[in-house]
């Protein structure tokens, strides 16, 4: 087993020791954690590592982890640009109660009026 001493040099990003915490914690199962290091690393431009880190968080129930992982298939970060796989993960962060999630999923459904004519 590697030490976190020996893996750090080759991790891609800088990361400080509070960091550090979040990718052992992450590292070992916990969804908080896996969550952090997953926006980290989208933050860093890391966006196919950061991918990894969000669907194991994601997979666990993480509400703001599926609301990321949702926004990366739409936006195609880190994965081929994929809408309904979005929407999927975006509709399971806003039946999890995540507030964002809810208003994108409204957002997602209005449609516009016809023929031009304004909504009152």
């Amino acid at each position: 087993m590697l030490s976190l001493g020996e893996v750090a040099p080759f991790i891609c990003v800088p990361l400080d020791q509070v960091d550090l915490g979040f990718l052992v914690r992450a590292d070992a199962g916990n969804a908080d954690a896996q969550n952090d290091i997953g926006q980290l690393f989208s933050n860093a431009g890391k966006p196919t590592v950061a991918l990894y880190w969000l669907e194991q968080a994601a997979h666990q129930g993480h509400a703001d982890a599926m609301q990321w992982l949702g926004r990366c298939y739409i936006g195609g970060e880190g994965v081929p640009k994929n809408r309904n796989i979005g929407l999927m993960w975006i509709a399971k962060a806003a039946a999890h109660g995540h507030i964002i999630a809810q208003a994108q999923m409204q957002d997602s459904f209005r449609i516009p009026p016809a023929n031009g004519l304004k909504r009152i």
